[in-house]
């Protein structure tokens, strides 16, 4: 059941999503090309869970993805570059719209394209022109500092960000502020995230090539 529901969203959504211009990536995830080395990013959550049967509740996830920003965080975290996970930024659809709430789209076989046609309407009026509003370092910057992703993911891309933006000074500060702010903390969350900064801070006595 759990695989044909899937195959039902997908069938539905994928063909529109392609029109208007985007490729799909493993899972649920979808990538559109928008400068080289940055592309749109959306990914397609998806529950059951106190649903009708048949019934599958999409929440699409918007963001960007600055190719090498991600680079950098992997190679200083010691870890191996993925090609398209995670975005870069991130924000849920609904609050890229005027309502600005959790929206969901409620996919069923007998109403599959409808509601897919509608879903594909708003990534295409909301979510499209958000990735295009945000391919320069400074543009990402700011929407770092407006929350736009997971604070614990935020505070590795906010000093990169900077760093490859050309502003080594603020890159410096922000790794300074956010190990201070860890200072007492002995989790492994914050151990990594030192030697992150650790890393980091050697890049930024280097030219960023």
């Amino acid at each position: 059941m759990t695989q044909r529901r899937s195959n039902v969203v997908a069938g539905a959504v994928t063909p529109l999503l392609a029109d208007l211009g985007f490729k799909k990536r493993g899972g649920e995830i979808f990538t559109i090309d928008l400068t080289p080395g940055v592309f749109g990013w959306l990914g397609l959550n998806r529950a059951t869970e106190h649903r009708a049967p048949g019934e599958v509740e999409i929440n699409p996830v918007v963001g960007v993805r600055f190719q090498e920003v991600e680079r950098i965080v992997a190679e200083c975290r010691g870890e191996k570059f993925h090609a398209y996970v995670p975005a870069t930024i991130c924000r849920p659809l609904g609050y890229l719209m005027p309502e600005n709430r959790y929206t969901a789209w409620i996919f069923a076989a007998e109403r599959a394209r409808e509601v897919a046609a509608q879903m594909a309407a708003a990534v295409a009026s909301f979510g499209v022109p958000f990735m295009r509003s945000v391919v320069g370092f400074r543009e990402l910057d700011q929407r770092l500092v407006d929350g736009f992703g997971f604070d614990h993911q935020i505070v590795y891309r906010r000093p990169v960000a900077a760093l490859l933006a050309g502003d080594v000074s603020h890159a410096r500060n922000l790794l300074d502020e956010a190990t201070t702010a860890m200072a007492t903390r002995t989790d492994t969350a914050a151990i990594e995230f030192r030697k992150f900064a650790e890393v980091l801070r050697g890049r930024c006595a280097v030219p960023v090539s």
